[in-house]
């Protein structure tokens, strides 16, 4: 999201940078010397806020209320299937969980309950069985971190400045470097695929916007399964409370060869409602 689980983001930057003082003074009012930072500045402050912001794990002190549309298209582009969903993000184990609660407009049956209920104390086990051997759960390898291990492939540079609904914004864009770049995750292949641009506020280093295009294709296991031929994405964040920047929307198109059949789907999901929380909820045993 891109979160970590942005839902995921975030981690490792305050280890490597040891600067959280840094950032709690640069919450309010754009920096004196903002015309002079440099590409390489702006995205290391922005990198050492988001650590602060997992490092305190201020993300689950909020529920999240989502709505999902997934439209599959023909190669003219007009819509031939539409699904949606409504998801329940909440915290769960140190972690943000996401529970459905709605399928294409109606509540789920007893069936998809028990499903629901199954993964559910599934995500409880593993999150313990991690944490009991000092590992962190990663439930889906599919999540992307806003942290170094992300953004040291790219090379930066500061394109424009522009305002985004209120926030003064430094526009930077983002190019795979030259060389081996990381490549432990079928996500890494996509990652290292992509250019892109971040929005980041200049008055607290939040990002505001993630835009990304897929330069090249990649093959799952060799194309024998599938190729994901073509995506292009946005992501929106906005600040709901002090220092905690999350996810409002998410917009995805995917052009993909699986199974000698084409694909073509756009996703779009919605953060209809930040709530705040008090207490974590409890797993069922």
């Amino acid at each position: 999201m891109m979160t970590r689980s942005l839902l995921s983001l975030l981690g490792s930057a305050t280890l490597l940078l040891g600067t959280t003082p840094l950032i709690h003074a640069q919450v309010s009012g754009v920096p004196n010397n903002a015309a002079n930072l440099s590409a390489e500045d702006i995205l290391s402050r922005a990198l050492e806020r988001a650590a602060v912001q997992e490092e305190e794990g201020l993300e689950l002190t909020f529920e999240y209320f989502v709505e999902s549309t997934a439209e599959r298209l023909d190669d003219e582009g007009v819509v031939t299937e539409t699904k949606t969903a409504k998801l329940h993000h909440y915290p769960l184990e140190e972690l943000l969980y996401a529970e459905l609660i709605e399928r294409d407009g109606e509540t789920l049956d007893e069936n998809a309950l028990r499903e629901q209920h199954k993964r559910k104390t599934d995500f409880v086990r593993k999150a313990r069985e991690h944490r009991a051997r000092g590992e962190t759960y990663e439930p889906n390898e599919m999540d992307i971190g806003f942290d170094y291990e992300l953004m040291d492939r790219y090379d930066t540079r500061l394109v424009r400045t522009e305002s985004l609904r209120g926030h003064n914004c430094w526009v930077l864009g983002f190019t795979p470097r030259e060389g081996k770049l990381p490549d432990r995750r079928r996500m890494d292949k996509a990652l290292n695929r992509s250019t892109g641009s971040l929005w980041i506020a200049q008055d607290d280093y939040g990002v505001a916007r993630v835009a990304f295009e897929m330069q090249e294709p990649f093959k799952y296991f060799w194309g024998l399964v599938a190729t994901l031929r073509h995506a292009t994405g946005q992501m929106d964040f906005d600040r709901i409370a002090d220092n905690l920047w999350a996810p409002t929307q998410i917009d995805l198109e995917l052009d993909l060869r699986a199974f000698f059949r084409t694909i073509r789907q756009h996703v779009r999901q919605d953060w209809v409602e930040h709530r705040p929380i008090f207490s974590q909820p409890q797993a069922a045993p």
